[in-house]
């Protein structure tokens, strides 16, 4: 799992890269890229008689240490079946997508445009709550237990409420990458699907140089426009 398709690329395609070493062998490919560049490896793995597995995961470091991961997967046949002890030692569910390369990243876009989404949602009724006098960590764990009883509103809400924005379990700098990566997909397919929260509140954070931050650090951006901060 590396950060961003060019340097996965770097590593699989370059001098001595991956593909060449691998050979016939399987690679199981845990990044959140592109799905355009999962199409583009699976075919120079099978230029080496190799298969390649995309396989990107939901879960923060605490549940991958846990084994908690959810796991997306799509590829060849043969991939799946040697992939299949290791994604189940890593994750409590492993999903599948079918034989494009390509269908578990876009998977995982779409989550995590999701994801973001609920976070801005969040942000912006935590503002409101504690503008008015009400506590912002009471209301998300009301709202977890209840209306939104699901591992996103439980555990971002915590984050949020408490501002726990340090250490990151995923970077801002790395959620702009995924928002980028999801505009793309969008403009490619003509989706209308990339509205405030995928595109200006990252931006904003970064420009205020909150890149190492987690990315659910956005809510300060809501925050400090209605003066809490």
């Amino acid at each position: 799992m590396v950060s961003n398709d060019q340097v996965l690329k770097e590593l699989v395609a370059g001098n001595g890269g991956v593909a060449a070493a691998l050979g016939a062998g399987t690679h199981i490919s845990m990044s959140t890229i592109s799905p355009d560049t999962a199409r583009e490896l699976a075919k120079l793995h099978s230029h080496y008689g190799g298969h390649y597995l995309a396989a990107p995961v939901f879960g923060r470091p605490e549940a991958a240490a846990a084994a908690k991961l959810w796991i997306c997967q799509s590829g060849a046949a043969p991939a799946k079946q040697a992939a299949r002890p290791l994604l189940e030692a890593m994750g409590q569910s492993v999903r599948d997508f079918g034989d494009d390369p390509g269908a578990a990243n876009l998977v995982k876009l779409c989550g995590n445009f999701m994801i973001l989404s609920a976070v801005e949602a969040m942000s912006e009724a935590f503002a409101l709550a504690e503008k008015n006098g009400i506590d912002r960590t009471a209301m998300a764990a009301f709202f977890g237990e209840t209306l939104f009883s699901c591992p996103i509103y439980q555990n971002y809400g915590r984050i949020l409420a408490n501002r726990a924005f340090e250490p990151a379990g995923f970077q801002l700098a790395l959620g702009m990458k995924d928002v980028k990566l999801v505009q793309s997909a969008a403009t490619r397919q003509k989706c209308r699907c990339a509205g405030r929260a995928a595109s200006r509140t990252p931006g904003d954070s970064l420009a205020k140089g909150r890149s190492q931050m987690d990315w659910t650090a956005i809510e300060l951006i809501v925050a400090e426009a209605a003066g809490l901060r």
